[in-house]
């Protein structure tokens, strides 16, 4: 072979050796390519649990509407929350961290302690603490309606008598529940260990006694939406003006239609939560109802 051709050989195996060394042992045919290396992605966020740290105030009437606020982590949306397993109403959430609370009355208007659970959903939310609630009787109208569940079906004979022999017992009873919030006895309006005042325990004399009191306001059944837990209510059996019985209003339920569903407590048929719609349509069918507002 001329000299010219081997030396030109000679320098083609030196740049295919040089291609093999710098493409490493697996290189492939081709140019030598640099291996891609994968980038670690951020870790996702943990999603926040929520959670309750607080509530204020803890305690509060046995009539209920009192507003609790909830403090805690991730609250925004929080669906319900109750009260010894009663639902709260007016469940606001006001940030994401805060919701507010309107607490129902108590179970039979009793003073206690009961616990307090927040959901969305169907999921509690964990509280850093136990959340407890405390009813107390606090005003003239938690006494009435603790005295009237603690006597609506166990009467208070020794003290006031039981005029169910006589026609009826309702007079009496809502009576009663009258001095228990804190009405003083009159002349016109007393009972004496059983002896009392057609104005206490006659029902059409009871009438006529609160229509004449300044402190109390005549309201008819198409306001009911200015009745209070504690109001009097009147009962005509007949439509026909004739006054029947006597009632005092343990509940009033507002409805989403706008319309207010009221439960009463009194004696003669014992009753904790009769219901005022039920009784004038299925029980006495052209019966009216008119209350009497009484002052807090």
């Amino acid at each position: 072979m001329p000299r010219a051709a081997r030396s030109r050989s000679a320098i083609a195996a030196a740049l295919a050796l040089s291609a093999l060394l710098l493409g490493g042992c697996a290189a492939g045919p081709g140019a030598a390519s640099t291996p891609v290396r994968p980038v670690p992605s951020a870790p996702a966020a943990a999603a926040a649990i929520p959670s309750v740290a607080s509530m204020s105030p803890s305690t509060g009437s046995v009539s209920g509407g009192d507003t609790v606020t909830l403090t805690g982590a991730s609250l925004g949306t929080v669906s319900a929350v109750e009260f010894g397993g009663e639902a709260a109403s007016e469940v606001t959430v006001v940030d994401e961290n805060t919701v507010t609370a309107v607490v129902p009355h108590a179970a039979e208007y009793q003073a206690g302690s009961v616990d307090v659970s927040v959901r969305i959903g169907e999921e509690a939310v964990t509280p850093k603490d136990a959340l407890d609630f405390d009813y107390a009787v606090v005003s003239p109208v938690d006494k009435q309606l603790q005295y009237a569940f603690d006597h609506w079906d166990d009467y208070n004979i020794a003290a006031w008598g039981d005029y169910n022999p006589l026609g009826g017992d309702c007079a009496n009873f809502v009576s009663q529940t009258l001095v228990a919030r804190g009405w003083q006895q009159t002349p016109t309006w007393h009972n004496n260990g059983g002896r009392a005042t057609s104005a206490w325990s006659y029902v059409p004399a009871m009438d006529n006694w609160l229509k004449s009191n300044p402190e109390v306001t005549r309201l008819s059944d198409d306001q009911r939406s200015d009745v209070k837990v504690g109001d009097i209510a009147i009962f005509d059996w007949t439509g026909t003006g004739r006054r029947d019985h006597v009632m005092i209003v343990s509940d009033v339920v507002p409805a989403a239609d706008g319309s207010v569903d009221i439960k009463l407590i009194g004696h003669n048929i014992d009753y904790d939560y009769r219901d005022l719609d039920e009784t004038l349509t299925e029980e006495h069918p052209g019966g009216q109802v008119w209350f009497y507002s009484v002052p807090a």
